[in-house]
């Protein structure tokens, strides 16, 4: 399992629905389209599902889309070491796909590619 920095053992929040609302008003402002809520919803949810099924959470989160509200966050005591380290890694990217997203199954395709990446060990 690769590491790039040392787990913080304090807890804190490392992502929220509410901080991805945020950062799409900020790039609406600065000029970007609109990613619909129901875009930005599923795409949490499909990070969170992804993190859940792979065993990178310590406990579910959030049990469906409709659990997804402006207080859901995912905080560092939330996540296995393995799933510190995959976020660490890869969050930056699938934020960053936010204004590219290609529909639930494209996106899905990227999660499972970067975790086979994840998974192989570096020779």
């Amino acid at each position: 399992m690769p590491k790039h920095h040392p787990r913080p053992a304090h807890d804190f929040t490392v992502t929220s629905f509410a901080w991805d609302l945020e950062n799409e008003q900020i790039h609406r402002r600065a000029g970007f389209a609109e990613v619909p809520r129901d875009v930005l919803a599923r795409r949490f949810w499909q990070y969170l599902r992804f993190l859940q099924q792979h065993d990178f959470t310590s406990r579910i989160v959030a049990r469906s889309l409709d659990a997804i509200t402006e207080q859901t966050v995912l905080r560092n005591s939330d996540l296995t070491d393995a799933g510190f380290y995959f976020i660490q890694k890869y969050h930056g990217r699938w934020v960053g796909r936010s204004h590219k997203d290609r529909g639930e199954q494209k996106e899905e395709a990227f999660l499972e590619k970067w975790y086979e990446t994840f998974q192989t060990p570096v020779a």
